[in-house]
């Protein structure tokens, strides 16, 4: 997939993952004010990646990060008296493992930032609906994908399948975002 020659298959995905990845952050960032709409999508968007993965029943060393995240966000769907559909939440293809890794555990510290700013918004909801946004950070699947990544190739099929994967889990969550309107306030955080 790549004329790239990474070191590692860390090296590889951040490169090739950079453009999809910040255009995730910069539509979400549009989603952190003080709107209770917005927090509302921002959830939504949690809820649609978290249960989109255990429908796929992947097994990696994320799944049971996946499971407890989407019960939290779940659950402030529930006291938000928010129903969400689960027509719109087919991937299209089992991720690979390592991708799933990959998204969520770095989802993790990504959170860290947009928790901060949704809890410094003065936005009552989140006073009350928090259970996402209390998750600890769980930096041990980071460093453990850190570790398992630094040591694959960057190149050769499965490195390849790995990186469309998370491209495509990227992908996955940026066209709800773009579907989904936000009062505009870009957040470079």
């Amino acid at each position: 997939m790549s004329c790239n020659r990474s070191s590692s298959l860390r090296d590889r995905l951040r490169s090739e993952t950079r453009q999809c990845h910040q255009a995730l952050d910069e539509r979400v960032s549009r989603l952190l004010n003080s709107d209770p709409e917005n927090y509302r999508r921002f959830l939504l968007l949690q809820w649609r990646l978290f249960t989109a993965l255990s429908r796929y029943g992947v097994e990696s060393l994320c799944t049971p990060l996946v499971r407890e995240l989407q019960q939290r966000v779940h659950q402030d769907l529930v006291t938000l008296d928010e129903q969400p559909l689960p027509a719109s939440l087919d991937l299209g293809f089992r991720p690979h493992p390592l991708a799933v890794d990959y998204v969520v555990s770095g989802s993790r510290l990504g959170a860290q930032v947009l928790k901060k700013h949704w809890f410094d918004s003065g936005l009552t909801e989140v006073d009350r609906v928090c259970a996402y946004l209390s998750a600890p950070a769980h930096t041990s699947y980071w460093r453990e994908f850190l570790a398992r990544s630094t040591a694959l190739p960057a190149q050769g099929k499965e490195a390849d399948t790995i990186v469309i994967d998370c491209i495509t889990l990227f992908k996955f969550c940026l066209d709800y975002a773009l579907t989904q309107p936000a009062r505009e306030r870009v957040l470079h955080a």
